[in-house]
């Protein structure tokens, strides 16, 4: 039984304050793309002329769209490490974050289907927003039928709630309080309070996102943390997913 909450206030105070999330993502980002009644996904087998029991889900950032796993070598490079696992890239954008669907369409569209079509491991992943995205399903959807995340530099909040956990000494000692926006207090709380699903981490020691991604490092084995040199773009989080791959048992 997972150990964080998934009661219904939970996801509901998570995905309440998701439209805030936008204020801190979207800024510079292109005009808003329309949502459509089911996620966009492209799959990439394996093998051709058969299934494998794994699937990798490629959630992307605020700023890319599904495609950018693609051109960015990112599904080559997941046939390179682990030749055996499916991919499916989810063009989860921030529209569904920011008219707070994307937890429903990931369950719905892409998990649902693919535990029907036999998958027995499912995997989690994205650098940024997909990362952030792979996080809050552990925590607002149902995280039993996922085997692992692999976040890469994902977004886990900011200033206030931030600042509130330094000073509490670290996410083990902090305890929710006003700092910070409601999905980042519930967020935090389940994080805090662990979840059954394996949680990697990697980012760049200039990234932008460095001092959430360091928190959350504190609750995390330290055998699944990585840190390396670079910043919050695709080159990091190519060598990222490369080395991540080599440290995850087969």
């Amino acid at each position: 039984m997972a150990i964080c909450s998934i009661s219904a206030g939970l996801p509901r105070c998570i995905r309440a304050g998701l439209v805030l999330l936008v204020i801190v993502l979207m800024l510079g980002c292109a005009a808003n793309r329309p949502t459509q009644d089911e996620l966009p996904a492209t799959w990439f087998p394996a093998h051709a002329d058969t299934r494998s029991d794994t699937l990798l889900v490629l959630l992307p950032g605020a700023r890319d769209r599904g495609d950018g796993f693609e051109r960015e070598g990112v599904v080559d490079l997941v046939r390179e490490h682990r030749p055996d696992w499916d991919v499916v890239v989810v063009d989860a954008h921030m529209g569904y974050y920011r008219e707070r669907s994307f937890v429903d369409r990931l369950e719905n569209d892409i998990i649902l289907p693919a535990r029907a079509q036999g998958y027995r491991k499912l995997w989690l992943s994205g650098p940024s927003l997909g990362g952030f995205g792979s996080l809050l399903y552990l925590c607002a959807g149902d995280s039993a039928h996922i085997t692992g995340v692999i976040a890469l530099a994902p977004h886990l909040g900011g200033r206030p709630i931030l600042a509130d956990i330094e000073q509490a000494g670290g996410p083990l000692r902090w305890e929710s309080g006003a700092a910070g926006r409601d999905f980042e207090r519930a967020l935090w709380t389940c994080l805090r309070e662990g979840v059954d699903t394996e949680i990697w981490l990697g980012w760049g020691r200039f990234d932008r996102m460095d001092r959430g991604n360091r928190l959350l490092a504190e609750l995390l084995p330290d055998e699944r943390v990585l840190v390396i040199d670079g910043g919050h773009r695709w080159p990091t989080w190519r060598e990222l997913w490369i080395d991540l791959f080599e440290r995850i048992p087969h």
